[in-house]
């Protein structure tokens, strides 16, 4: 079978889903819900673009080059923050860390 480049995710009908036979759509393909703990973003984790931070969470994320940033300070800001973060740390409060398409422009 060949690979299709702009869908590398094109295999036959028989043997898989639209969404692994056309890609995925969006920019966000996975979600991970963070309540507690560390949380590291390597391995089947890798690839967090965004992160949502609800009301009254406290802990940190951090970021990928380096750097932190308090999870209090963007708490329920109720948009996507693009964020490439390497862990977060939640004390208290959710946190849901979004993996992003690889293959979105």
């Amino acid at each position: 079978m060949s690979i299709n480049p702009i869908h590398p995710y094109d295999y036959p009908a028989s043997q898989a889903n639209d969404f692994q036979r056309k890609g995925h759509p969006g920019k966000f393909l996975k979600s991970i819900t963070c309540t507690s703990g560390t949380t590291y973003f390597t391995g089947s984790n890798y690839g967090v673009g965004g992160i949502i931070v609800a009301d009254t969470t406290t802990g940190t994320v951090t970021l990928s080059a380096g750097g932190s940033i308090s999870l209090a300070d963007i708490a329920g800001s109720k948009r996507i923050l693009e964020i490439s973060a390497e862990s977060v740390t939640v004390n208290s409060g959710t946190v849901y860390v979004l993996i992003k398409n690889q293959i979105s422009k």
